[in-house]
């Protein structure tokens, strides 16, 4: 095994664990969550870049789950102050989104199979969460399966497009260059 297999194997490994104690435990074990994640932020290469990253996927998945908690899709016992949803939720995405360039950096540029990968893991995660009391459905199950096959089949690629944006967008906000040269502009 090679040393990027092992650290994406590692990364993998982190995340599960993420989502099993935010699953089982909610807001119990947040500050382990936090801890790995920052971890994560300290072992990684341009680590800048991965806190942005993990900020815009975070945001953007806290937003299509208020939207559907709007909806009457997802109910959660525990909903946050400011969202229509719990605090860990953002952990959990943020989590998801450190493995975005690491274990799952393999369905960069692959959309397809992003969307594919997404529809079915995505889903199956929310069913999942729904089955160990995470999360409850407004609608009954099977409405909700076609729903989010939809949501993460358009959602995962869109995540991935943010992905590239936001890390070559970050080079040059980190570098303090402007994004363009200023001989291109006139």
């Amino acid at each position: 095994m090679t040393n990027k297999m092992v650290i994406n194997l590692l990364n993998l490994l982190g995340f599960q664990v993420c989502w099993w104690l935010l699953i089982l435990y909610q807001d119990q074990y947040w500050w382990v969550v936090a801890a790995m994640l920052c971890c994560h932020l300290l072992l990684v290469r341009g680590w800048a870049s991965e806190l942005l990253i993990m900020l815009c996927v975070a945001v953007t998945g806290l937003l299509t789950d208020s939207l559907l908690t709007l909806s009457g899709v997802y109910i959660f016992s525990d909903a946050g102050q400011l969202l229509p949803v719990p605090f860990w939720l953002g952990l959990l995405w943020a989590a998801f989104a450190a493995t975005l360039r690491h274990s799952l950096g393999y369905l960069r540029k692959h959309y397809g199979l992003a969307a594919g990968l997404g529809a079915i893991g995505g889903t199956s995660s929310y069913v999942a969460g729904m089955q160990l009391g995470a999360v409850s459905f407004g609608p009954e199950l099977s409405v909700v399966v076609g729903l989010l096959v939809v949501v993460w089949a358009l959602l995962t690629p869109l995540i991935y497009l943010l992905t590239e944006y936001v890390e070559a967008t970050s080079i040059h906000i980190i570098q303090g260059k402007p994004e363009r040269d200023s001989k291109e502009i006139q």
